[in-house]
């Protein structure tokens, strides 16, 4: 099959992804869409349009197509490269732009495919962009193994709730052993959405304040510390994944401030998320 490679004159990320494709010796078919590969990246599209992201800034180049996949964005190829569909649920759409890449998820892969996922960001970052990864605490031993190698610039820890509340289920021994790791890096912090769980005794709520106040002390407890950047997120039920949370009302501003009080006993940087 041929390999093909659509980019744009001045995209960053296609160079770098096509000097990996070199570097590996991988022969490709490229087509600029803002010189002589427009017509045939129009057509491209048209045909594939469903398979291709494009945002109100329009489509995100590089796009890659070997004849059976249609990959994009520059980590998404080279991961599809190095390891097929292994890494994914490590490697999504970055959002970041410029110099900053993410869309990293340490938690969401199998660690069967950890050493690849650093072949990756060890590419990346040597072609100088700056990486931000997110964990919700699985997968600890990939975190450490960033963190070893020295791969990530930031991290964003999503943290749930108290353990026996994560879902996906998280055990609290790992869970912790990744708050410790995330507090190393040169720029991190802890994330919590106030949203609602299901009740092991049956029925829907919100996280309590007592449970924020729970979580930000597991914080403290697994770092050792009391001042960290942590960032308290009110849940949108209208872009619920689940069905059974779209009918909850949201909180108030007033109900936040009573999480960030609960939570600032025990991590006195607790901020509330700006909505706007």
């Amino acid at each position: 099959m041929t390999v093909r490679i659509y980019t744009a004159t001045g995209c960053a990320r296609c160079k770098i992804t096509k000097r990996f494709m070199k570097d590996n010796d991988i022969d490709y078919e490229e087509y600029d869409f803002k010189a002589d590969g427009k017509d045939a990246f129009s057509q491209f599209y048209r045909a594939n349009r469903k398979d291709i992201f494009r945002d109100k800034d329009g489509v995100e180049f590089p796009v890659f197509s070997d004849g059976k996949v249609i990959r994009q964005g520059v980590s998404v190829i080279i991961g599809y490269l190095v390891a097929g569909d292994d890494l994914h649920g490590f490697i999504g759409r970055s959002l970041l732009h410029g110099e900053w890449i993410d869309g990293f998820n340490v938690s969401g892969g199998d660690p069967a495919g950890m050493d690849d996922l650093l072949s990756v960001l060890a590419y990346l970052k040597k072609n100088g962009l700056k990486i931000q990864i997110s964990t919700d605490g699985r997968n600890a031993a990939v975190l450490q193994a960033v963190k070893e190698k020295n791969l990530a610039d930031r991290v964003i820890m999503e943290v749930r709730g108290p353990a026996a509340l994560c879902r996906p289920p998280v055990d609290e021994g790992e869970l912790k052993q990744s708050m410790a790791l995330t507090a190393r890096f040169p720029d991190y912090r802890f994330v919590t959405t106030v949203a609602p769980v299901e009740r092991p005794e049956g029925g829907i709520s919100y996280l309590t304040p007592e449970e924020i106040g729970q979580t930000a002390g597991m914080i403290e407890e697994a770092t050792g510390g009391k001042k960290h950047p942590y960032v308290l997120e009110r849940f949108d039920p209208e872009n619920a994944e689940k069905k059974e949370f779209k009918g909850l009302e949201m909180l108030p501003d007033s109900a936040m401030f009573k999480y960030r009080t609960a939570a600032r006993r025990y991590q006195v940087m607790a901020e509330i998320k700006s909505q706007r």
